[in-house]
């Protein structure tokens, strides 16, 4: 479930966290690429697993806005 959306042109992500099987949380970032016939899909991880999920969206967070800068 995404918590945050970040967009920029015709790129978008979404933001979220997963539970691991540690008990621990890893943020996730989801890259879709809007247009076309078919729409691109595209998940990232952070490498940082956090004892929150508060935590995991933050780093998730930074990550997405990373990935949008570099397009």
């Amino acid at each position: 479930m995404a918590v945050a959306t970040y967009t920029k042109g015709k790129w978008k992500t979404e933001v979220g966290a997963e539970e691991l099987a540690s008990g621990k949380f890893r943020g996730v970032v989801l890259l879709f690429h809007e247009g076309g016939s078919s729409p691109e899909q595209i998940q990232h991880r952070t490498t940082d697993e956090f004892d929150t999920t508060d935590g995991a969206v933050a780093e998730a967070t930074v990550l997405a806005q990373h990935i949008l800068d570099e397009l």
